[in-house]
């Protein structure tokens, strides 16, 4: 019997031609009871999360208390001068822009797949934005409008699934500015 061996530490026991045995005997019950313990604890914490809503929202009883997107609506005519100005003279364009510019970019994941990227345009890399011509048909545009102090510009191509979004925002002098540039990418 000198290869059986007993460890009586482990409670293992082993007889050769045999498997390993072990005593789980004295913590399976508690382990078990541990399980339940923990699994009913989480179904009772959860369990709030699954009643229905209450009757009460936060949205203002009053009609006109929040501002609305409004979509392919002029935007005010301040804006639309801004808007001319910023594509034509590249030092008012810098000096409208909230650096450094949060953004969306594209980048290849690999030779097919492409990601969408969150980045901050610098000054540095900047390349003036010129005016686009939709009188030829190629690109088509869509304003979104939050009350008079949000615009936000979508240009896309008309025959493919691509496109640019910008934001403009009035800061608290009523100058306007670009405030996101999500560069040209596919669209969802």
């Amino acid at each position: 019997m000198e290869n059986d061996k007993i460890s009586a530490g482990s409670a293992q026991i082993y007889t050769p031609g045999k498997r390993l045995l072990r005593d789980n005997f004295t913590f399976a019950p508690k382990l078990q009871s541990m399980k339940y313990a923990a699994a009913i604890l989480f179904s009772l914490a959860l369990w709030p999360a699954c009643r229905n809503a209450p009757a009460t929202s936060n949205i203002p009883a009053e009609a006109g208390a929040t501002q609305v997107a409004e979509q392919n609506q002029e935007p005010p005519a301040d804006f639309l001068a801004f808007y001319e100005k910023f594509h034509a003279d590249s030092l008012y364009q810098i000096a409208h822009i909230s650096w450094p510019l949060q953004g969306v970019t594209t980048i290849d994941v690999d030779s097919i797949q492409k990601q969408h990227k969150e980045v901050f345009w610098e000054l540095k890399d900047w390349q003036m934005h010129k005016p686009v011509d939709f009188s030829s048909g190629d690109f088509k545009r869509n304003w979104q409008l939050l009350g008079d102090v949000l615009v936000v510009e979508h240009i896309s191509y008309a025959a493919a699934n691509f496109g640019l979004e910008r934001r403009f925002a009035k800061r608290g002098e009523g100058n306007w500015e670009l405030i996101f540039y999500a560069d040209m990418q596919e669209l969802k």
